[in-house]
């Protein structure tokens, strides 16, 4: 099986390198002031096993968390490749203030990201009220950027006499952000948000709400108002203790478990925000396997195979010819023999149009 670029080699001479796709998605995390962002950032990075201390980019703190897959680390054990490669997620330690607005510099950055994770204080003596205020504010002053953005495009639309479907679809994001509902949540038709796509609008992406929460609601469900107000607004909301986190990360790793279960929590919080960030980017992976790797690639759902090609590598997705394919489930029971796979039919040739699916093994052949 194909695994990764090892088997693509260039042909004729002075041909220039044919780039390599990042397998990762990189998730930005924005605050109030107190909110505990940074303590959240810390948090989600707490385990060796499931992130890596923080290095820096642009003067922004960067860790990542590796996607822990049952499925990966079961081809793993059948394939014993050199190297076994999860999906990556980089988290962005993002904003240090939201006072008066946030700087250009992070709104920039922001754009850069694949989803944004909003840090909302919820802490004992908050009311219910006030954390339904403080998403606001984060998610209005986002909406406010992008419509500042938007009115100086539309102006400029206006006068170049731009594509009356891109103009339609400007003018369909503006109304929902003078409502203060992010473009993500728009009611927008999917030629709408193709049309959006290169304009690289903040709220055009997932967002998540994530409260931090104080230790005595740890493990207790979100107050439904903010609840509420999340799904208003189109996002996924939950909540973490980053407090009780971070003085969990301190302990032996088999005391953590008990740790966690004092306080009604099931999982270290890496694991929930992984979660929520490929449900809310609907996200899936596809694996490749081989004595060189078994690797994890995330695509969106519904990517056909040619695109899936390019994930791992721009040459086979130029000289695409089709995309062996059996599932997980499929190939598991079968110890990974690859030859058996196809010797009982369920491994199957696919062309260029084929939908992708969560926990496909694939093979491309192609020729360039």
């Amino acid at each position: 099986m194909l695994d990764g670029v090892q088997h693509i080699t260039g042909h004729g001479r002075g041909r220039k390198k044919a780039l390599r796709y990042p397998a990762r998605m990189d998730v930005g995390i924005v605050g109030l002031a107190g909110s505990g962002r940074t303590t959240v950032f810390r948090s989600l990075l707490a385990f060796v096993a499931n992130g890596t201390a923080s290095t820096r980019q642009r003067g922004t703190p960067i860790g990542r968390i590796l996607v822990q897959d049952a499925r990966l680390e079961r081809l793993s054990e059948l394939f014993q490749p050199r190297k076994t490669t999860p999906v990556e997620i980089a988290i962005h330690d993002l904003c240090p203030s939201l006072e008066p607005c946030f700087p250009t510099s992070e709104i920039e950055a922001m754009k850069r990201m694949d989803a944004l994770l909003l840090v909302v204080p919820a802490f004992a003596d908050a009311a219910p009220d006030a954390l339904v205020a403080g998403l606001d504010r984060l998610v209005g002053e986002l909406c406010l950027e992008d419509l500042a953005s938007l009115e100086r495009r539309l102006d400029r639309a206006r006068k170049e006499r731009i594509d009356e479907r891109i103009t339609d679809a400007l003018e369909a994001a503006r109304s929902a952000l003078e409502s203060e509902l992010p473009v993500s949540a728009a009611d927008l038709g999917t030629g709408q948000r193709n049309a959006l796509r290169g304009y690289a609008l903040v709220t055009d992406r997932p967002l998540i709400a994530l409260c931090n929460v104080a230790e005595s609601d740890a493990g207790c469900p979100l107050p439904e108002p903010l609840a509420k107000r999340a799904s208003e607004l189109g996002m996924s909301a939950l909540g973490l203790c980053a407090a009780l986190e971070a003085e969990m990360a301190q302990l032996a790793n088999e005391d953590r478990a008990a740790f966690l279960a004092e306080y009604g929590v099931h999982e270290p919080a890496s694991g929930a925000v992984t979660r929520a960030v490929l449900e809310a980017a609907d996200i899936i992976p596809f694996f490749t396997v081989g004595e060189d790797e078994c690797r994890a690639w995330p695509i969106g759902r519904g990517t056909r195979a040619r695109e899936a090609a390019g994930k791992v590598h721009s040459d086979i997705e130029r000289g695409f010819i089709r995309a062996e394919v059996v599932s997980f489930e499929e190939l598991a029971p079968l110890a990974g023999l690859l030859a058996e796979a196809k010797k009982t039919g369920v491994l199957r040739l696919e062309g260029k149009d084929y939908v992708v699916r969560d926990g496909d093994v694939v093979h491309f052949r192609f020729n360039v």
